[in-house]
């Protein structure tokens, strides 16, 4: 008899679980790709089959900006754009990279052609870069976004003209600092042809793995809330203004600061292949390929026929459900604060419906500690796994099965607050603590409203939905209804739809070095769960529960580290350059590594070290290392070297060559005894130094793909005697004959940037 009355107790519960239940799945729903279409797709679809068969001739080789093989990249291209009727121009230019310290520079060649519209009233501009890091085919990394750019614009023309000019962008130099972009919006600003900035729309493809849903994760600018409902993509206003604090950025972080607007869509799943050898054409997910492009094409056709003159407000939006919400942002903190007030105005008035004031405030007075723990798992779980996986630290945290550590992370997490709530029941009702959180909902709500506006939805509307429905149910039972626990529990029914995207979007996008972010979402998001455990169990049966549950979710985390293996289709990341010093001959293997690194390690027998004078491209980080022999390389060199002086200030003028194949040159001069006052670099002016006071090698400039003519330098200097100049170039590749190990089918080298699979060549000159 007390069986079947416990379960008839707990019948509401259960009721209220499986209503949250169906929330989730409806919630998770639209994370499902869209089923590719086939090369036999109707004329006016977009064809993931149609877009992919043209990866054979963007992304089977590694392609750097002003390699070979991206010129090859280049003529493919716009012969494939003629085919479609397109008047294509390949537009190369120098361009200095003003944000950089120490300063970026590269020869970049853009291609860019125009599908003029009916009566245009600005541009909408397709946007995707068309090379790839130096060791990476970039199958996803961008070739997934150029295809989808080439099937669009078949797309396009097949139909009806549109009111806007569309406007095709495949820029360079985008993995080098987003030298194209930046070289675009400079030649854009400087001819009378402009367009007003603010008139061109950029909807720009990403990729941060091979697979995954079409996220619209970024808006530059505002009124473009109905072409991201158009696209039908994944979005969070959250998202852009969680971006904007990370030190990423795309081609639109570059055309957005010359005053555009723009979305950034991207797939960001699998990002253990990101920036590697293995980001290749096999492991495209094509269902990812159809998703980007139905969202971009739904996006295009939107700005299409819309008045690119009307600008509109900023706003706040969200998915739900797969619908876009959006309201003006200025709303956003009248809403925080309405919800703040709604705290206290329950508070004041509960009071005579049995809310405990007393068990709100200890509830909330504690809450934070469980945040706190939800950091430390995090935070301290990457720590562990570092430790005891080396190899994992290579990727930066990106590994390839990141769920089953999120969930040995959150089992944890859930212990952590099983035990917080106990201990919290002990003077508070389970609707005490439920509104106890609801006022750090309230409370984050109004801090974000001030500080990162987009993402104060999350915690606005859970708060103020969650306080009605805890308004009503004070209102309609007395203060012993078991109803009362259930109705704590429906105040989750909001923040599921909320805050379960976001965490599921940010795992794979942070990754494991960056799990305390969405841990902490988790926490609030559970929190609210926790009185589905009423009528709680007897204290020996949660104890074992949770003790069960701790130790399911260590043994997740030691048999997933334990078990995690690699294969050919889940390469092994090993770090391995090779640098050689050609003024003393000396040859090093480096690595960001350790020993235990299979092929690898037995050529690291020296003990860490830093690199900053000798090698200043190799400068930050201890680096293992070992010697090496030396290789017959080609190495920098000058030409026309002539110097004048007046007044005191020596003009150098040089022309420096980098060895065939390199992808960066780098040219570091001395500061100990000059400074630089200015200089041009074939042409671009850079400004003076020393950019870093402390280094002697303190003002320095990066030029990525050098031309093979060489670099036509000019310095102007103060100091006494010859300027010491140390030039350094990086290839991609190491040498032959000097015992590099061949990777084997289940290793790869680690993801770029890094000395992984580089050569550097260091020769100094005094002129």
């Amino acid at each position: 008899m007390q069986v079947l009355t416990t379960m008839r107790r707990r019948i509401p519960a259960l009721t209220v679980l499986l209503l949250l239940l169906f929330t989730g799945i409806a919630t998770m729903l639209p994370l499902h790709t869209a089923e590719p279409r086939p090369a036999s797709a109707a004329t006016g679809d977009f064809s993931a089959a149609r877009a992919l068969a043209r990866l054979d001739g963007i992304a089977k080789v590694p392609h750097p900006a002003g390699s070979a093989a991206q010129a090859d990249v280049r003529k493919y291209l716009v012969g494939e754009l003629r085919k479609l009727g397109l008047r294509p121009e390949s537009r190369t230019r120098v361009v200095p990279s003003h944000d950089d310290s120490p300063a970026l520079l590269g020869s970049v060649a853009n291609i860019h052609t125009t599908i003029p519209g009916k009566e245009s009233t600005g541009r909408v501009l397709l946007v995707a870069h068309y090379d790839s890091v130096p060791i990476a085919p970039g199958a996803a990394d961008d070739g997934s976004g150029v295809a989808t750019i080439l099937e669009l614009a078949r797309v396009l023309k097949a139909g009806p003209q549109h009111r806007n000019d569309i406007e095709l962008l495949f820029t360079d130099g985008e993995e080098q600092g987003l030298l194209g972009a930046k070289a675009f919006a400079e030649a854009e600003a400087g001819t009378h042809r402009a367009v007003d900035p603010e008139r061109t729309v950029v909807v720009n493809l990403e990729s941060r793995g091979p697979s995954g849903p079409a996220v619209m994760f970024q808006m530059a600018g505002t009124g473009l809330t109905p072409a991201v409902r158009a696209s039908g993509a994944l979005t969070t206003s959250f998202s852009a203004a969680f971006y904007d604090h990370l030190p990423n950025d795309t081609d639109l972080t570059a055309l957005g600061e010359a005053g555009m607007r723009g979305i950034n869509f991207a797939f960001m799943n699998g990002s253990g292949h990101y920036h590697t050898g293995h980001d290749s054409i096999d492991r495209l997910d094509a269902a990812s390929v159809q998703d980007m492009g139905e969202a971009a094409l739904g996006a295009v056709r939107q700005l299409g026929g819309a008045d690119l003159a009307e600008s509109g407000s900023d706003a706040t939006y969200f998915s739900l459900f797969g619908t876009l919400v959006s309201y003006p942002a200025w709303l956003n903190l009248p809403l925080a604060v309405a919800a703040a007030l709604g705290v206290a105005l329950l508070l004041w008035c509960g009071r005579r419906r049995g809310l405990s004031p007393g068990g709100v405030g200890r509830a909330a007075a504690t809450f934070p500690l469980t945040l706190i723990g939800a950091a430390a798992i995090g935070l301290a779980g990457w720590w562990v796994l570092s430790l005891v996986r080396p190899d994992f630290v290579l990727g930066e945290g990106s590994v390839y099965h990141l769920g089953r550590y999120a969930w040995g992370e959150v089992l944890l997490l859930l212990v952590l607050l099983v035990a917080w709530y106990r201990w919290a029941r002990r003077t508070a009702s389970p609707l005490d603590i439920v509104v106890g959180v609801l006022g750090w909902f309230a409370l984050l709500a109004v801090v974000c409203a001030v500080l990162l506006p987009g993402g104060a939805y999350l915690f606005t509307w859970p708060a103020l939905i969650g306080l009605a429905v805890v308004a009503v149910t004070l209102r309609l039972t007395p203060a012993d209804s078991p109803w009362r626990a259930v109705a704590a529990a429906v105040t989750a029914v909001p923040a599921v739809p909320l805050l379960l995207p976001v965490v599921l979007l940010l795992l794979p996008a942070l990754g494991l070095t960056r799990t305390a972010a969405p841990l902490l979402l988790a926490a609030l998001l559970t929190a609210v769960l926790l009185s589905l455990l009423e009528p709680l169990p007897a204290r020996r049966k949660i104890t074992a529960g949770m003790l069960a549950v701790a130790a399911a979710g260590a043994g997740t985390l030691v048999v997933g580290t334990a078990l995690d293996d690699y294969s050919a289709d889940e390469p092994r990341p090993v770090s391995l350059g090779y640098a050689l010093e050609t003024d003393t001959g000396k040859a090093t293997w480096v690595s960001s590594g350790d020993t235990s690194q299979p092929a690898v390690g037995k050529l690291l027998t020296g003990d860490p070290a830093h690199y900053d004078d000798r090698i200043p491209d190799l400068g930050g980080e201890a680096l293992a290392n070992g010697p090496a022999k030396a290789a017959p390389l080609d190495a920098p060199r000058t030409e026309n070297t002539s110097t004048t002086e007046a007044d005191g200030v020596r003009t150098i003028r040089v022309r420096i060559k980098a060895p065939a194949g390199a992808h960066t040159l780098a040219v570091h001069a001395g500061t100990h005894a000059h400074q630089i006052l200015d200089a041009t670099v074939e042409g671009a002016e850079l400004t003076g130094g020393p950019q870093d006071p402390q280094d002697d090698w303190g003002w320095s400039f990066s030029y990525a793909a050098p031309p093979t003519d060489g670099l036509d330098l000019v310095i102007r200097t103060r100091g006494k005697g010859p300027l010491p100049l140390r030039v350094v170039s990086t290839a991609a590749g190491l040498p032959d004959g000097v015992g590099a190990p061949a990777l084997t089918a289940d290793q790869s080298w680690a993801s770029w940037p890094s000395v992984a699979g580089q050569t550097f060549v260091v020769r100094t000159f005094r002129l």
